[in-house]
């Protein structure tokens, strides 16, 4: 059976002030590209999750909830935001992005994933999750 083909495709600018002050960075401005890679990587590996993270990952890279980094993928910060799905039903979103700009210039997407309520609980008492929308 044939793989269908994934694209690369732009996320836009990354909120770089913002997460720099949160997580006492120094990114510069640039924009967060998906590569071919990473999107099938997503879609593969977390096909549930799939449709809704590419209907909204400009939305979570561009606005995100909450910011972060775990201390044992320390190439990489993550973004958060709660999606609604339904009426009265939501999902929260993970999209982790590296550190490092391409050799383009550019924040490459690692992964994007579903994430529950209670692991951004765990990670925001451990102080490795940060509201933006509060800072």
């Amino acid at each position: 059976m044939l793989r269908p083909k994934r694209k690369s495709f732009r996320v836009g600018p990354l909120e770089v002030d913002r997460i720099n002050r949160v997580l006492g960075t120094e990114l510069e401005a640039a924009d967060v590209w998906v590569s071919k890679a990473c999107h099938a990587h997503i879609a593969e590996d977390h096909p549930d999750a799939y449709p809704l993270i590419m209907a909204n990952i400009i939305d979570i890279v561009r606005e995100p909830t909450w910011v972060g980094q775990d201390p044992k993928h320390g190439n990489n910060f993550y973004l958060v935001r709660r999606i609604a799905v339904g009426p009265d039903q939501t999902e929260m979103v993970l999209v982790a992005i590296g550190f490092e700009l391409s050799p383009h210039g550019t924040y490459s997407v690692r992964t994007g994933y579903l994430i529950s309520e209670e692991d951004v609980t765990k990670r925001r008492l451990r102080g490795s999750l940060h509201n933006l929308r509060t800072t």
